[in-house]
């Protein structure tokens, strides 16, 4: 939980003077109408039908999907009563909203059908910044109990920014034994999967690509 709140820490680095409004509770009468925010902010109510995920934080999107663990959560619609914090958002020249991070929250605000609309925070944000918040929804999943360091490695090595990964997870190079040691995993336990990924797709007539796995 410390190493979490620290990552999303660094992802928002680039905000210095930010206002708190991502790291408070607010309920929705007070995010929308007594924060104080920066000139070039606003809090909106978005309709949830135009959400949609920014082309450069698309794919990390794909494989948080893919990869994080299914789990029961708490009903939206009953957390919100209390906790509402706004899901940060960017818009472009043609007034289409992104969202760029807060996976979690949109995903399960996607499946609630009774919910129509919920507090945005629009604020402008470079490339490098969208992708720093994108992945680091990426970089949390090394925290799982249950995840699978095997694929998420691969995919962090084959598909992410090698430097904003780096600098995520504040290591020079993402190599086997830089994840391990950031995952808090043995290396010999990260290598026995290795070996018994290997020996399976041997058994199932699977090729074998290993390169993703070179140090």
């Amino acid at each position: 939980m410390v190493r979490n709140i620290l990552l999303y820490q660094q992802a928002l680095k680039f905000m210095a003077e930010q206002t708190g409004i991502i790291n408070q509770t607010y309920g929705m009468k007070s995010t929308m109408g007594t924060t104080n925010l920066k000139p070039n902010q606003k809090l909106i109510n978005l309709n949830r039908d135009k959400l949609l995920i920014h082309p450069q934080a698309e794919q990390a999107l794909i494989i948080w999907q893919r990869l994080r663990l299914r789990s029961s959560s708490v009903s939206i619609r009953y957390l919100d009563k209390f906790y509402c914090p706004p899901i940060r958002v960017i818009k472009n020249s043609s007034d289409t909203y992104y969202f760029i991070g807060d996976f979690e929250r949109v995903n399960d605000l996607l499946r609630v059908r009774d919910v129509d609309s919920y507090p945005c925070l629009v604020t402008p944000e470079s490339i490098k910044d969208i992708q720093m918040l994108a992945w680091s929804e990426v970089v949390q999943l090394t925290n799982l109990k249950n995840i699978n360091h095997l694929d998420l490695f691969k995919a962090l090595k084959q598909t992410a920014p090698s430097s904003v990964i780096c600098k995520l997870m504040r290591i020079e190079v993402l190599s086997v034994e830089s994840y391990c040691q950031y995952a808090g995993i043995k290396k010999a336990s990260f290598e026995y999967q290795q070996c018994r990924r290997s020996i399976e797709n041997d058994v199932i007539g699977i090729p074998k690509n290993m390169d993703w796995l070179v140090n």
